[in-house]
């Protein structure tokens, strides 16, 4: 029974990374998964139902690639490279877009994107405070609105240089961060390159 409750929550998955939320549907997931409607429905009754336990398996793998993004960074250099990288990974903006839109629709989605955007944002902090960078919540949502935003402009224009430009805008934010901040970063442009975690 949990094989197939994977199957039909990995299925889910797949159509959000490549269609968005319009694909969602309980016909084409049943299609993709090789299972009758009837089937799918008896896991799932309604699409809300799927929707909540696709959504809550997203959330979960974005919480976890957060969390492995910041763990590569030691070093501010670092965080713009690995942070515009992320922006260029199309199919999890595509599962950040649908959850936002079914958010706004379905309060147990929505408390799941809130979950997803603490836990993002507690990350940042937390790398931010490594760097010796400010590190208070207005900062972190700083970053994490200019991630979301790199990365859904990525995706919509599609341009080569899409991630070279994300990179070029974390590495000025991370430069004003850095000459207006404590610690370390704060001490001069020429040493922001050099900050390490040890």
């Amino acid at each position: 029974m949990e094989d197939r409750r994977k199957l039909i929550i990995d299925a889910g998955l797949a159509i959000l990374r490549e269609e968005g939320l319009p694909g969602f549907t309980q016909p084409r997931i049943a299609a993709r998964t090789g299972l009758r409607q009837s089937h799918l429905t008896y896991y799932y009754p309604t699409r809300t139902d799927l929707l909540v336990a696709v959504a809550r398996a997203a959330v979960e793998i974005q919480a976890a690639n957060a969390k492995a993004m910041a763990d590569r960074i030691a070093t501010v250099d670092q965080a713009a490279e690995v942070i515009s990288a992320g922006t260029a990974r199309h199919e999890n903006t595509r599962i950040l877009l649908a959850l936002c839109e079914a958010a706004e629709r379905e309060p147990q989605v929505r408390m799941l994107f809130n979950a997803l955007a603490d836990g993002a944002v507690g990350e940042v902090t937390a790398l931010l405070a490594r760097l010796g960078l400010p590190a208070s919540q207005a900062h972190a949502d700083i970053i994490h609105a200019l991630f979301i935003g790199l990365s859904i402009t990525h995706l919509a224009t599609g341009r080569a240089e899409g991630q070279s430009r994300s990179k070029a805008a974390l590495d000025v934010l991370f430069a004003l961060f850095g000459t207006k901040g404590q610690g370390p970063a704060g001490r001069g442009r020429g040493r922001r390159r050099q900050i390490a975690v040890s």
